[in-house]
């Protein structure tokens, strides 16, 4: 097991919850929760900006998601925790999608460079937060980045694989809920509108069946939110290498806005988180009943 130090201590990269699992060890329904941005824990050698405050830093991940989600332990889902922030390393890009004006020496990274999101600084590794926040007040070393691939990017994903295939081995069909949130208005960069209460990704349909997508869609929209598919995120990495309905393997990518259910700023809960958490809670065994008949 790959650790990140916090304060000093050892707390696993990743964690997965295994209330899957029967006595005879096979996954008894083929979903699996995914919250590769919901970590808290800080690692000792993110080295960031002292003067940025810990609200800002921190207002890129999905906080609380989930305990929205909360119900799938009631379900006995199987579901794969990010213990660190996605500012830190986000496993929901590219391992090469590497902004080298962050490094030292950039242009000898020892992989190859594909990068995106460097005017908004949403790379691999951020190097911004609420759109103007410089993250860090240094250059980045080529090993520090390196141990977080090692020890956060690749175990994210070897988790995420190997439950992915058990499912599918078992049931001979497997279905992710990726799950994240939003803010409640897009970036100054896209005129600041307002985004949908909920937004369903599957890559323009080539993440999974339209039936699982419309599923979780109608689901949401029966509990009287605004749903939209596609409408402002299609779905990022974990999307992209974990969709494959040509051999009955669905993923899509949901964000709940924030507004919902915390307060932006504060990132304290509001008044309507226990209403999300009930509603996440509906919808969640309404979804876990659609997988069971597909």
């Amino acid at each position: 097991m790959t650790t990140i130090q916090v304060n000093g201590e050892n707390y696993p990269s990743t964690i997965v919850e295994n209330n899957s699992e029967s006595l005879d060890g096979k996954i008894q329904t083929p979903l699996l929760l995914s919250f590769p941005h919901s970590g808290e824990n800080y690692p000792d050698d993110f080295g960031t900006n002292p003067e940025l405050e810990f609200n800002v830093l921190d207002f890129p991940n999905d906080k609380y998601v989930n305990e929205l989600y909360i119900e799938r332990k009631n379900l006995n889902l199987t579901s794969v925790h990010a213990n660190f922030p996605r500012s830190y390393i986000d496993v929901n890009r590219h391992q090469h999608n590497i902004d080298v004006n962050m490094l030292k020496d950039g242009e000898s990274w020892y992989g190859r460079i594909h990068p995106a999101g460097l005017e908004t600084g949403t790379t691999l590794f951020w190097s911004k937060t609420k759109e103007i926040f410089e993250i860090y007040s240094r250059k980045l070393s080529h090993n520090e980045l390196k141990q977080r691939l090692a020890k956060c990017f690749v175990p994210y994903h070897q988790l995420m694989t190997y439950h992915t295939q058990k499912m599918h081995q078992n049931h001979g069909k497997a279905f992710i809920l990726d799950c994240h949130s939003m803010t409640q208005f897009d970036s100054k960069k896209r005129g600041r509108k307002e985004r949908p209460q909920i937004d369903i990704g599957d890559r323009n349909g080539q993440g999974c069946s339209l039936e699982y997508s419309e599923c979780v869609a109608d689901t949401f929209s029966s509990l009287g939110y605004d749903v939209t598919i596609n409408g402002r995120f299609v779905g990022g990495e974990i999307i992209l290498r974990y969709g494959w309905p040509e051999i009955n393997q669905h993923i899509l990518q949901i964000e709940i806005r924030r507004d919902l259910y915390m307060d932006e700023d504060t990132r304290e809960r509001n008044e309507h988180f226990t209403k999300m958490q009930h509603d996440c809670s509906s919808a969640l065994r309404e979804i876990k009943v659609f997988v069971d008949q597909a």
